[in-house]
């Protein structure tokens, strides 16, 4: 039976674990400097994939006012809605149901956009990250920034585990599902080159593209939440 890349993130127990995560880990420290570096106060912003609110809390109450959570599953919504609500019940109202390959908002609507913790490689195809980021593209103003991160299977942590991967002919390098707490997760580890590639073709133009630990020196609960990464901050051509 084929397993559906979706299922995971339409649990119940994997959004209380985002929402957990979004009061126990907070804002990682590498996130915080690259939003610090390339997001303003006054910019509206847009975050795909937002899980349980754990970075939309963490811009709020950083003192980015204008920001807009976006998920596909409702339960990841209904559970980001009552995670900010606690903190603050008008911000429940900041998160809405999109569709990241198709989202919905008007041309040119946003100043920055941010997909955290390799949610765009949590999508289940090379042609499903490309809408993506076209959709992205769309509704980012004239010169507005993506900021993404990428588990990178050729540098980093991570490096060992894919240098020594034997994998099927027929399955495509740096697919791979794992095991978590509640259901088996896909995720695509890409390759710098890999990701330049497609950022290229959905027209935009890479500013940096630091390892997680060049960036910032991560506390040890993020370290276990998220392991190593690389960031990608991306300007609209």
């Amino acid at each position: 039976m084929e397993r559906d890349p979706q299922a995971h993130w339409l649990e119940t127990e994997t959004a209380l674990h985002y929402a957990r995560a979004a009061v126990r880990v907070g804002l990682w420290a590498s996130e915080h400097a690259l939003i610090e570096k390339h997001f303003l106060k006054s910019h509206r912003i847009l975050e795909l994939g937002c899980g349980g609110g754990r970075v939309a809390l963490g811009l709020l109450r950083s003192g980015y006012a204008d920001v807009t959570a976006t998920d596909f599953s409702p339960i990841m919504v209904s559970l980001a809605r009552a995670v900010l609500a606690d903190h603050d019940e008008s911000w429940e109202k900041i998160v809405e149901q999109q569709d990241a390959t198709a989202l919905t908002y008007p041309e040119a609507s946003f100043d920055r956009a941010i997909f955290a913790f390799n949610g765009l490689m949590c999508l289940p195809s090379r042609d499903h990250r490309l809408a993506t980021l076209r959709s992205i593209h769309r509704v980012l103003k004239p010169g507005g920034i993506l900021l993404f991160t990428a588990s990178d299977r050729e540098k980093g942590a991570n490096a060992a585990y894919w240098a020594k991967e034997e994998r099927p002919a027929d399955v495509i390098p740096g697919d791979r599902w794992h095991e978590s707490d509640t259901s088996p997760v896909f995720i695509h580890s890409s390759t710098e080159a890999e990701t330049r590639g497609e950022l290229a073709e959905t027209g935009y133009t890479i500013l940096e593209c630091p390892l997680s630990t060049e960036v910032a020196s991560d506390g040890p609960l993020v370290r276990e939440f998220a392991g190593e990464t690389r960031f990608y901050v991306a300007r609209k051509a």
